[in-house]
């Protein structure tokens, strides 16, 4: 089956970005070009998060949920995951938060704006036979 280009999206990572960005940059723009939407997955888990932002036009950002993979007394990776989403929304960006597993977690992400979340909490993976029967029962 043919899939339209607005139902694909191609996601990056910042480990496959280090070292040649300005030859992703231009990747990425051809992509975007051709109507693929372009996301940057697991944000914040690598070192140069911050560049990458300025150096590439993405579509929207995946937010890694490691920064909550721990429990600390002073709220540290719920103050980043806010601050990144607070930053996304200067710069226009969607963010979508990966790997939740909690009510606590998703509240958070809904308290510092976070668009759109994924993970256990919602839905384990399925194979797509389940996923058309259970579209269909809905």
């Amino acid at each position: 089956n043919d899939v339209p280009v607005k139902y694909l999206r191609v996601e990056l990572t910042e480990s496959a970005i280090i070292g040649g960005s300005q030859h992703v940059n231009e990747v990425v723009k051809k992509l975007r070009r051709f109507g693929y939407v372009v996301e940057m997955d697991d944000f914040g888990s690598g070192y140069s998060s911050l560049n990458v932002l300025r150096e590439l036009e993405l579509d929207l950002i995946k937010l890694d949920m490691l920064f909550l993979s721990e429990k600390s007394e002073d709220n540290r990776g719920g103050t980043i995951i806010s601050s990144i989403v607070r930053m996304a929304k200067w710069l226009n960006l969607p963010v979508i938060a990966e790997g939740v597993e909690t009510p606590e977690q998703r509240d958070l992400l809904a308290r510092a704006g976070c668009d759109y979340g994924q993970g256990y909490l919602f839905a384990r993976p399925i194979p797509a036979a389940e996923f058309d029967a259970l579209l269909r029962q809905s």
